[in-house]
Order: structure tokens, then sequence, then C-alpha cells
């Protein structure tokens, strides 16, 4: 997310810059089968689930280190030698409102998610800029107030600032995600 503005004489001018990673792991090699269908459909809404539910942590907890690097690399900030992972269930209307990581870079990996639900944003993880001046809106012509949202596919990841305000946008009833979610630096 970062948000740049000509400035005269042909140079850009950046304001707020910040760096997100948002894509799609593979998740051959990471996951078997689906990890979403061991899971009963009711129980707590967000339920911790062991690392060893993912046979690839290893090669998850790799790419996500390399992720976390590259923004690392691009504040010209030291490199991230190590992470923390945890392997959630949501379901049953799960959400979370404005949350920050208190760790130098976040990150999520969905896993598995159930067949599309009725919502589109349902499910989604949204991020927002937390910072004095923005109304966490965006707002024509300023350099802040950017959202974007996350949805809740297979390998769909975000790596993120640990400060930038993230949020779950509630599940339906009968959704249910298997979600990795990492912190480092």
């Amino acid at each position: 997310m970062t948000i740049t503005e000509t400035a005269p004489a042909g140079a850009v001018t950046r304001y707020w810059k910040t760096g997100v990673v948002i894509g799609h792991f593979s998740l051959d090699g990471i996951t078997d089968g689906d990890p979403a269908s061991a899971i009963p459909a009711s129980g707590e809404r967000c339920q911790l689930l062991p690392v060893t539910a993912v046979p690839g942590m290893a090669a998850l907890q790799e790419r996500l280190l390399a992720a976390m690097n590259d923004l690392a690399c691009a504040d010209e900030a030291a490199p991230v030698t190590e992470i923390d992972i945890t392997v959630q269930a949501w379901r049953n209307g799960y959400d979370e409102p404005a949350f920050a990581s208190p760790s130098r870079y976040a990150a999520w990996v969905y896993l598995a998610a159930s067949d599309a639900p009725a919502h589109s944003e349902s499910g989604c993880l949204a991020f927002s800029d937390p910072r004095a001046g923005s109304a966490m809106t965006a707002m024509p012509g300023l350099p802040f107030g950017r959202q974007f949202i996350v949805r809740p596919v297979p390998g769909a990841c975000a790596v993120v600032p640990g400060w930038l305000t993230s949020s779950v946008i509630p599940l339906e009833p009968r959704q249910h995600i298997t979600i990795a979610i990492a912190s480092g630096g």
C-alpha cells in the first residue's frame, strides 16, 4: 500500500509509504487435502489448532519469513530472523474488530475455506491505516485512508506492518476457515 503522488519536474514524492505484501501462496507441500474438513461444524467460534495440523509447516514458515524479509528490505530495516506461527479454525460468525500486532510484521495465510459465502466479504481480512489524519476511509485526492481486503481463498495471504489496523469481517453461520497467523520482527 504505497501511495505516490507526482511532484514537479517528474520527481515522485511518497507520502506515508506503507509496504504490504498481498498475494497467493501455492499450498502444494503445505497442506494435505482440506484442513477445514477435519474441523467440526459446531464448537468454539475461534479454535486454536496444533501446528501439526499443517504437514508442511516448515515450507509455510520459510515462505512467510521470505515475505516478511521482502518488507524489511523495502523498509531498509534489519531482516526478520524468526517468526511465530499459530493455526486457527474460524467458524459460526467469528469476527474480530480492529486490532494491531505488537510485532514488527504480521501475516495471515488462508489454508482452507468452505465454499463461497453468500456475501462476498464474509470471512475477509480488512486492513486500514490508523494514523492521525486518516479517517479510516478512502479520501479522494489524499494519500491516506486507503483500505484493502483479502478474501478467504485457500492460499491467499497478507503480510503487513504490525501497527497497521487489521480486522476480520464476520463469517457466515456455516462458513469455516482454517488460517495460519504469523508474527515476526
